[in-house]
């Protein structure tokens, strides 16, 4: 497995304490989410210093972020930034509109991240089990590296369709610039939205978007939409078409 050429960027997003009326949303209780992003923010310290040296922690709902500061290694090998950003947005435009606001706020904030990094955003309640390997598997170059689903005949059957994956995807810095700042109000499902502007860009010459992870990615936790287990029997089996379907199709986009 070769390594990037330089360390990359984890860039997690947090919301601790989502609002009552946030629309699709069932893991609500505060202290069950920071249980989560400090197993995910613990684990993501592990992740080898060549591979990605700095976490940037987002988080926009103006909770204490003292037990995820006490959660850290004494002797970590990653420069972590935590970062807290604006609350104050209708929790009825949904939660795609307040995690890209929150990324529009907090890249500009941060200290870490420089405008020719690659950062790899993940929703800050999951861990990425494999996620050394899909930095290593990843481009030398691009803009953005991501998962885009264009499933013939079968439509909705094994997850959104037309879809871009945003619980993981990866950004040269000043690429987000380009082709998510400022979208966050455009779409209600920001996943079909970028899913269109990038498959849009993809037609013009030059472009350094790779439409398809190398790799399947391997989530765990729980979906804050549904509480969903992402390691039960039902999650692994999409997961194991997916990794075939890479392998002896790739031109399909499952």
């Amino acid at each position: 497995m070769s390594h990037p050429k330089k360390p990359n960027v984890i860039l997690m997003s947090a919301t601790i304490t989502p609002s009552k009326d946030m629309p699709g949303s069932t893991r609500m209780d505060p202290a069950i989410r920071m249980n989560d992003y400090i197993e995910a923010l613990r684990y993501y310290e592990t992740v080898a210093p060549h591979v990605a040296d700095r976490i940037v922690f987002l988080e926009n709902s103006d909770t204490d972020l003292t037990p995820l500061k006490n959660a850290l290694q004494r002797k970590s090998h990653k420069n972590v930034e935590f970062i807290s950003v604006s609350s104050d947005y209708p929790p009825s435009r949904g939660k795609g509109y307040g995690e890209f606001r929150m990324f529009d706020e907090g890249l500009l904030a941060s200290n870490l991240i420089k405008a020719d990094d690659h950062v790899w955003k993940v929703t800050g309640r999951l861990k990425i089990l494999n996620i050394e390997r899909l930095i290593c598997s990843a481009p030398a170059d691009y803009e953005v590296y991501c998962d885009l689903r264009d499933v013939p005949l079968i439509g909705e059957s094994l997850g959104g369709n037309l879809w871009m994956e945003l619980r993981t995807f990866a950004f040269r810095r000043d690429a987000y610039d380009r082709y998510f700042r400022g979208e966050f109000d455009k779409s209600f499902v920001l996943e079909k939205k970028f899913f269109q502007t990038m498959k849009e860009e993809l037609q013009k010459p030059n472009k350094q978007i790779i439409p398809r992870f190398r790799v399947q990615p391997v989530i765990d936790g729980y979906s804050g939409y549904s509480n969903a287990n992402y390691r039960s029997a039902s999650y692994r089996a999409k997961e194991k078409l997916r990794m075939v379907a890479r392998t002896i199709a790739p031109g399909l986009w499952l």
